[in-house]
C-alpha cells in the first residue's frame, strides 16, 4: 500500500509505503528523496486524527521522532492503520529467527556442575572431565 501526503502541505509530499516486513517513509531533503525504513517491531502506536474527510496518520516508535503523514483521506488513513496494526501483531507473534537463545556462561555451567557434584550426582572425576570440556568450549 502506498499513501501520499496532500499537496497542500508542501511542494514535495511525504510518501508512506507499507510492505510485508516494514514500512518506509520517503521524504525529500535537498531535492532528493530520502527513504527511512522501519521494521514493524519498531512501532509502538499508530493513530489517526483529523476531521471527517481529511486525516493525519501518526506512527510512533521508541527513542525517535514520530512519523506524521498529513492530509490523507479518512478511509485511507484508517485502512493503513488497520494494516499496520495487523502486521505489528504478526511480527510480534513470529519473532525473527536471528534472535537465538542466549548461551549460558561458562561460569554458570561450572557452578551447575559443582552443584551436581555436591549433590552426589556426579563423581569428582566426572566433574573434572565436564569442567575441562566447558573450559575448552565444547
Amino acid at each position: 500500500m502506498e499513501l501520499e501526503e496532500s499537496w497542500m502541505f508542501g511542494l514535495w509530499p511525504k510518501r508512506l509505503l507499507i510492505f510485508e516486513d516494514r514500512i518506509e517513509v520517503r521524504d525529500f531533503e535537498l531535492l532528493r528523496e530520502r527513504p527511512e525504513p522501519r521494521k514493524y517491531d519498531w512501532i509502538d502506536r499508530v493513530s489517526v486524527s483529523g476531521g471527517s474527510w481529511l486525516a493525519n496518520l501518526m506512527i510512533t516508535g521508541p527513542r525517535s521522532k514520530p512519523i506524521l503523514v498529513r492530509g490523507l483521506s479518512k478511509s485511507d488513513a484508517e485502512r493503513a492503520r488497520a494494516l499496520i496494526e495487523e502486521r505489528i501483531a504478526r511480527a510480534n507473534a513470529y519473532p525473527s529467527r536471528s534472535s537465538s537463545p542466549a548461551a549460558p556462561s561458562t561460569e554458570r555451567l561450572i557452578h551447575s556442575l559443582a552443584e551436581l557434584r555436591d549433590a552426589g550426582i556426579l563423581s569428582e572425576e566426572e566433574f573434572e572431565i565436564k569442567r575441562k570440556e566447558v573450559m575448552r568450549g565444547k
